[in-house]
């Protein structure tokens, strides 16, 4: 059976080989073997580079790095701080030992007016420093977390007994026409 395949093969014109004989393909180049393995039009795109994607990245990772940067000088700049006058009670709405929570800045936190006796009236974030718990005058003379049984000074918003470690932030009052409003809460 062989000799009849070489037998066909000569009939056809080629010369006859071995089986163990390799054939040899004429040479390709390069760019032949990638145009056959991608078949896209490489005249219509433009070629991107190492060197191109290398640019890329650095500039990404350049504009990341700027705009991180931003953002950090941004939160640390100083708040705009709260100085909308709020009306809180009538000048002589409070007898001594009363007090009155009151919404301030917004409708969504509180304050505590106290009037005391020799102090007058004072005014504080009713949020303990501690976790966020509204804080209660007693009317001894202390604000009462009920959370986790912190004390403060309701003369002054200073931590008396318990967790937190950080006074209460006053709440500057100012008088008007009979009003008492809140100025500005200012941290401690």
């Amino acid at each position: 059976m062989a000799e009849g395949a070489l037998h066909m093969v000569k009939e056809m014109g080629q010369p006859a080989r071995a089986a163990d004989e390799e054939v040899a393909l004429p040479p390709r180049t390069v760019e032949e073997e990638w145009r056959k393995e991608f078949p896209y039009p490489w005249n219509e795109d433009e070629i991107v580079t190492r060197r191109d994607t290398l640019r890329f990245l650095l500039a990404g990772s350049g504009a990341l790095f700027a705009a991180t940067g931003a953002i950090a000088i941004l939160g640390a700049l100083p708040k705009d701080p709260n100085t909308t006058a709020i009306p809180i009670a009538k000048d002589g709405e409070l007898a001594e030992h009363q007090w009155k929570v009151f919404n301030y800045p917004d409708q969504y936190t509180q304050g505590i007016l106290i009037n005391l006796p020799g102090h007058g009236l004072v005014a504080y974030s009713d949020v303990c420093t501690h976790l966020s718990c509204a804080v209660l005058y007693q009317g001894d003379g202390k604000l009462h977390c009920p959370c986790h049984e912190g004390y403060f000074d309701a003369a002054n918003g200073n931590v008396l007994a318990g967790p937190p470690t950080r006074p209460l932030p006053l709440i500057q009052l100012a008088r008007h026409e009979g009003m008492i409003y809140a100025i500005k809460e200012i941290e401690r």
